[in-house]
């Protein structure tokens, strides 16, 4: 069953934004399909397409979704290339809570002064991915930052592939983590200095290093593996 995104929809809705219609071209949704409709707020709702194109939908039933009970925040460094795109896209397809775009020291790609058109398509692939993976959260995607700005919230992780401690050793107990993820170029000395001091604990994947677009989805199964959620 397909999942589309209305952040406007309510139970007493008989249409989707105009926005989806085009999604129900593409997958060829006909009248009388079952699809599910989300708010990305936690409330889902099946539906019955009526006449897809013009988005009319008759609802059969809602659900509101608990959220998950660990929660954790992908802070992605930009990169060059779409590598920081397919991070951000599985991350969410695994069930991060939040994403922060991290305008790091060795960033080969920069934002300046398109910001707001690199952070709406940052948000517009973090839907795609809710609607892919069906979930009913959508998580917020803010930034970008710069390296004094990054707080962690919970557990703050810091991937280095040269940290002492390997990521299987990552305190159980919390219920937030913030996982750090460097661009192509690495993470600076004084950028892990500052990020150290600001409470992050660096940690390692394994022996092998790994690309900027996969480190995070692989620290995010990790924790999920370890905390017993899969």
């Amino acid at each position: 069953m397909h999942w589309f995104y209305d952040p406007t929809f309510t139970k007493d809705s008989t249409r989707i934004r105009s926005e989806e219609i085009q999604h129900f071209k593409s997958l060829r949704i006909r009248g009388g399909e079952e699809i599910v409709v989300t708010d990305g707020l936690g409330n889902s709702h099946n539906c019955q397409a009526i006449d897809p194109a013009n988005g009319e939908v008759r609802i059969a039933n809602s659900r509101h979704h608990d959220r998950p009970v660990v929660r954790i925040q992908l802070v992605q460094a930009i990169a060059k290339g779409d590598r920081d795109e397919m991070a951000l896209q599985a991350s969410v397809e695994l069930g991060c809570s939040s994403v922060i775009a991290w305008q790091a020291e060795h960033s080969i790609s920069r934002w300046d002064g398109k910001e707001q058109k690199s952070l709406e398509r940052w948000r517009q692939i973090a839907a795609a991915a809710m609607k892919q993976s069906q979930q009913a959260y959508l998580p917020k995607v803010q930034g970008p930052l710069g390296s004094s700005d990054l707080k962690p919230i919970g557990h703050g992780i810091l991937l280095l592939p040269e940290a002492e401690l390997p990521l299987s050793e990552v305190d159980l107990g919390a219920t937030e983590y913030s996982i750090v993820v460097g661009p192509e170029g690495g993470i600076s000395n004084a950028e892990i200095k500052q990020l150290t001091a600001s409470g992050f604990v660096a940690y390692r994947l394994g022996e092998s290093v790994m690309r900027t677009s996969t480190a995070g989805p692989a620290a995010i199964a990790t924790i999920k593996t370890l905390r017993g959620l899969w």
